[in-house]
């Protein structure tokens, strides 16, 4: 199949850089993939489309990828977050333009569980902090820094992308991949131990187990609050 690829891509004026080209299988056995002669490496994880793609699937690890690219934005910009005489509308209005999209690029596709949100609220309060000019010893409380800096809690920015997104593949045609993956079911059993966060579980915890027909009521939108809010 790879090697039909490769003629495929080749007729048509493409060619595969056989030493840029990686895969990854969830499978342990170790079969080997060969391209025009010459082995592919296998790796455990990869970069695409901006995003950390890693086997067995590990959250935490993109997640660190995400709060690394906002804290880069943010320091970028530090002079101006931290300048006392330009107003706070404008950082704020900077902030959810520049950081916030960095912190939560491919969200829609996180399993969070509540380590993880813990993690993105402590790095935007660091930077509420470092905003305001702060330190930990000056004993201010969380909420009060909130109420002067006004800016969107990126855990409830995360879980409104998500359930919207949710909403977008619930509507694709049972044919596209997107749906067809939401709800396949792998014909395995589950290791021994305590089962990993899945992508859906906590839509199903809202919206209940058949959360696909619930995305298409018009009732969808007004359970994004309490999705959203949820503690």
């Amino acid at each position: 199949m790879a090697d039909d690829l490769f003629t495929a891509c080749a007729a048509i004026g493409l060619n595969v850089n056989v030493a840029k080209t990686k895969w990854l299988s969830t499978d342990d056995a170790q079969h080997r993939l060969h391209l025009s002669g010459e082995t592919i490496e296998r790796v455990m994880s990869f970069v695409y489309l901006g995003q950390l793609l890693n086997w067995p699937r590990d959250h935490n690890k993109e997640i660190s990828r995400r709060l690394a690219a906002g804290w880069a934005t943010f320091s970028k910009f530090a002079t101006f977050f931290t300048a006392p005489r330009i107003p706070m509308r404008l950082k704020r209005r900077l902030f959810h333009q520049c950081v916030l999209p960095a912190m939560l690029y491919g969200c829609e596709t996180w399993a969070l569980t509540k380590a993880t949100e813990e993690r993105l609220a402590k790095a935007q309060r660091r930077m509420e902090r470092r905003i305001l000019r702060v330190r930990l010893r000056d004993r201010r409380p969380n909420a009060l820094l909130r109420g002067i800096t006004k800016l969107h809690d990126v855990v409830e920015c995360a879980r409104r992308r998500k359930w919207r997104f949710a909403a977008k593949v619930a509507a694709l045609d049972s044919t596209r991949w997107t749906r067809t993956m939401t709800s396949w079911t792998p014909d395995a059993t589950r290791p021994v131990g305590r089962p990993r966060r899945r992508w859906a579980d906590e839509l199903r915890g809202v919206a209940g187990s058949d959360w696909i027909g619930a995305a298409v009521l018009p009732s969808w939108n007004s359970m994004e609050s309490h999705f959203v809010c949820k503690n």
